[in-house]
């Protein structure tokens, strides 16, 4: 298994070298969110130093979106694109589910509408991001079917601790584990989430260019 870390600004400035001479091969950095009660999108504080960290020391990256409810799903997948179209990283970008004022079919029709945004624009469908906890009791809820749609998206599961994962359906396993939130490692002077992605070097690389990011090429200016 490779190992990662997902970071955000509870994290501060982070030494990126020191992060990839201790083995660190990927990461995810928190891009956005809408805070309750704003209509505004609230870019995370280390953005740009997370992107052009991990940019520069070639560690495979991605950024993810914090999905609030009170705000329209395509809203926030906009929002979300245009805050990351000129940041550079290999992996999808991320939906990150962990609160939710909806259940059932009306919040996972919600969330498929804002991954259909992203792969639209991107040609590429986001990682999921949760707890089986909350894929049962938010997502999955009284009936199945309800997640159904989401077969075949790649899967960053949620459980701390040193129990290997067991499938969360549909998902027929995870690609990235976030096993602990109490990680040290050098580069980060605080606690951090540490990860593993469920495969070798080689799997790491395939994953990649299965999911190949497809950005759109920029307007040329006008004459």
């Amino acid at each position: 298994m490779i190992p990662g870390i997902d970071v955000s600004h509870w994290q501060k400035e982070i030494d990126w070298r020191a992060v990839k001479n201790s083995g660190v091969r990927f990461a995810f950095y928190k891009a956005s969110e809408f805070w309750p009660g704003q209509t505004k999108i609230t870019p995370d504080p280390q953005l740009l130093n997370n992107a052009r960290g991990t940019a520069e020391n070639r560690i495979h990256a991605a950024p993810y979106h914090f999905y609030r409810t009170h705000i329209p799903p395509i809203t926030q997948a906009f929002a979300f694109l245009d805050l990351i179209k000129d940041l550079t990283y290999s992996l999808p970008p991320v939906i990150d589910l962990e609160l939710a004022g909806k259940r059932g079919l009306s919040l996972c029709e919600d969330v498929q509408h804002f991954c259909v945004a992203i792969e639209a624009e991107l040609g590429v469908l986001p990682i999921i991001y949760t707890s089986g906890g909350f894929w049962r009791s938010y997502m999955i809820l009284d009936k199945f079917d309800n997640v159904l749609r989401f077969a075949g998206y790649p899967f960053w599961l949620a459980q701390w601790g040193f129990t290997m994962p067991k499938p969360v359906y549909p998902f027929a396993a995870c690609s990235f584990w976030q096993y602990s939130q109490t990680g040290r490692i050098p580069g980060v002077i605080t606690h951090v989430d540490l990860n593993y992605f469920m495969g070798g070097e080689i799997e790491l690389l395939q994953f990649i260019h299965k999911h190949p990011i497809q950005k759109p090429k920029p307007l040329p200016p006008p004459r």
